[in-house]
């Protein structure tokens, strides 16, 4: 068959996730670049007033007549003691005070390691910032980091101007800033964080990818091998698209089955006609039937078969003749078992669907219809007459098989464009709510140093918000695998709700566990986190209708404002399993909110992402089960899990009936 194009399910889907790759990059950059905006603004804020803290130094320096009094002289480079610096620093709780003279050599400082030092930026004689406190105007220095430690400084100058407004010097004033550091360092982690995330997502998508063709591209090379005209499918389909190429697949395999039905009734009808002649009719009627025949006498052994079934069985006519259908079929009892049971009763059997195991190794499912011979006593047909034999028509059915995965895929793909969906909407709130305290942060002198760190820490909630949905979708497309072990059912339900009691949500709220719990085979964890969920979805249901607990009659035992009801029951014979009943009588499920409980992001609660219930489904499909919900709007909600007895197993089937 020809290679998928991009028109096809399979570039679709690769398109569908590289834009979903995209988005998810995207997303991140504008993330990231309105935390630095953000920064940016903080940094400005805290050195603008800085550089307010500097002049007010000036100004009381000079009032103090410690830098320019009446007598001073023009020009004349201002001395402060040391000692009066430091106490100066140390109540405005500043690192350092320091006189810094025009040559960028420092006069005087809190710090007196630092006296005759040289302060870079002064010293720098062309430089943009010496320019600005040459003509009066404030420099702020870029952020400085303290070596050893992850804190951070910001230093502001302000010129010392003689009588005549000449600039003699320069006061340098040095402050530590403990929530632009938080905030550097939070943006760093944050962008590792999310370049690591990114990354990840990619490498799962391309695992994804892979395993979501898989089973697509086994059903296209199957359909281009099948005989007859289905062989022809994809070769000549230029125009067509590979998913209509299969749906026309499917419909040749109905078309072959009823081609085979008329066959079999066709063979029926001769069949009284050749009853004089012997037990088995002519070659030429079964020689050139597509369909596998096989035609078995009284004893259960093989005469006459087709060159179908030599192919199907991979046995060639003249080793095939006179073994027992036992024999003929070793390693497919199910099949054998028909045919035996049919030779027995005089039954037939159609629509049958049995597994037969190949030479090669390989399972086909095959369609069985059974049709006994013999001999009536009455003339009124088989029943009541003697068996002299069956006639087995066989049919391969391995492309409707594959087919119902096919639909199965398009099920999982069409949940992952609702979820995608979800994280965009996700992605567009929480955004817009980063750029608005952003904005915020950039008012200016409105804005209080609290609020703006209130705003900050707003920021990195949201972050966290995004971050909590990223994990939430990739836990729910991320393909799982079962840790099967014995389950205490009973102990487990009973741990759960004793742990759950102590949360918050449950409070006032009666707890009950009833029924019976059998022990099963399950993964513990998973079913456990499952049913917390429900738990705490009843209890919110209840929590909601807002009735307060009232002391009861002996004015000391508060009276439960609901009741949550956790009830066990096995499932009734023939079937294996058990029914666990959350029952609560909160508010209930509105009846046009129902159908989309379970889809993915779809959730009325403020602050809920939507996937608790899809999680839980999940888990339950996992373990070969299913859920149920009945709720009535304002009575309350019974949810059911029902659950086989060991997943993969017969009694999976059988709990599911």
């Amino acid at each position: 068959m020809k290679g998928p194009s991009l028109s096809g399910y399979a570039g679709q889907v690769k398109i569908f996730l590289v834009l979903l790759v995209l988005f998810l990059a995207v997303a991140i950059y504008f993330n990231f670049h309105l935390l630095v905006i953000a920064r940016d603004a903080i940094q400005e804020e805290a050195g603008r007033r800085l550089g307010l803290e500097a002049d007010l130094v000036r100004t009381e320096l000079e009032r103090d007549q410690l830098i320019r009094g009446l007598s001073a002289k023009a020009e004349a480079v201002p001395y402060i003691p040391p000692t009066y610096l430091e106490r100066m620093a140390r109540l405005k709780g500043m690192s350092s005070i320091e006189i810094v003279a025009l040559d960028g050599r420092i006069i005087s400082s809190s710090v007196a390691a630092r006296v005759n030092g040289q302060d870079r930026l002064i010293a720098q004689p062309a430089g943009r910032e010496r320019g600005k406190l040459m003509s009066g105007g404030t420099a702020i220095a870029k952020e400085k980091r303290v070596r050893g430690t992850r804190g951070a400084t910001l230093t502001a100058y302000r010129p010392i101007q003689d009588r005549s407004r000449r600039a003699v010097a320069f006061i340098r004033v040095e402050q530590e800033v403990p929530l632009l550091t938080s905030v550097d360092f939070d943006l760093r982690t944050i962008a590792a964080l999310q370049a690591g995330g990114l990354v990840f997502v990619l490498v799962l998508v391309i695992f994804f990818t892979r395993w979501l063709l898989a089973p697509y591209r086994r059903m296209q090379r199957a359909a281009g091998e099948a005989p007859g005209g289905l062989s022809k499918l994809g070769l000549d389909g230029g125009a067509q698209d590979d998913a209509d190429q299969l749906v026309e697949a499917f419909r040749g395999v109905i078309g072959k089955l009823r081609e085979q039905e008329d066959e079999l009734q066709t063979l029926k009808g001769v069949q009284r006609d050749a009853r004089q002649a012997g037990l088995v009719p002519g070659d030429h009627l079964i020689a050139g039937m597509s369909s596998a025949v096989l035609i078995f006498d009284h004893r259960g052994s093989l005469v006459e078969l087709n060159a179908a079934a030599e192919l199907l069985l991979g046995t060639a006519r003249p080793a095939a003749v006179g073994r027992s259908c036992a024999a003929l079929l070793s390693g497919n009892e199910r099949l054998a078992g028909l045919i035996a049971e049919a030779l027995r009763s005089g039954q037939g059997r159609s629509r049958e669907v049995v597994p037969l195991l190949g030479a090669d190794g390989r399972t086909t499912h095959l369609g069985v219809m059974l049709s006994p011979i013999g001999r009536p006593h009455d003339g009124t047909g088989v029943a009541g007459a003697s068996i002299e034999g069956v006639l087995c028509l066989l049919t391969d059915l391995t492309e409707i098989k594959m087919l119902r995965e096919r639909v199965g895929m398009k099920e999982n793909l069409a949940a992952l464009g609702e979820m995608s969906a979800g994280i965009a909407h996700e992605f567009r709130n929480a955004l817009a709510a980063i750029q608005g305290y952003a904005r915020l942060l950039a008012k200016g002198d409105a804005v209080l140093a609290g609020e703006r760190r209130e705003h900050a820490d707003a920021i990195l909630r949201e972050v966290g918000g995004i971050r909590a949905v990223i994990d939430d979708f990739l836990r729910f497309a991320r393909p799982g695998s079962l840790d099967l072990a014995e389950v205490d059912l009973r102990c487990l339900v009973e741990d759960l709700v004793r742990d759950f009691r102590a949360d918050p949500l449950a409070g006032g709220i009666d707890l009950a566990v009833e029924g019976e719990f059998p022990a099963l085979v399950a993964d513990e964890m998973r079913l456990r986190q499952a049913l917390l969920n429900l738990l705490r979805n009843a209890a919110e249901a209840v929590q909601a209708v807002a009735t307060p607990a009232v002391v009861g009659g002996s004015g000391h035992e508060p009276v439960p404002r609901g009741r949550i009801t956790v009830r066990g029951a096995l499932c009734p014979p023939p079937r294996e399993g058990v029914r666990i009943f959350i029952e609560d009588d909160g508010i209930g499920i509105p009846l046009e909110d129902q159908p989309r409980i379970f889809t993915p992001f779809f959730t009325t609660r403020d602050g809920g992402t939507g996937l608790g219930l899809a999680l839980v489904q999940k888990t339950v499909i996992m373990h070969d089960g299913r859920i149920e919900v009945d709720s009535v709007p304002g009575q309350g909600t019974r949810v059911a899990v029902v659950l086989p007895q060991r997943p993969g197993g017969d009694g999976a089937y059988n709990a599911l009936a």
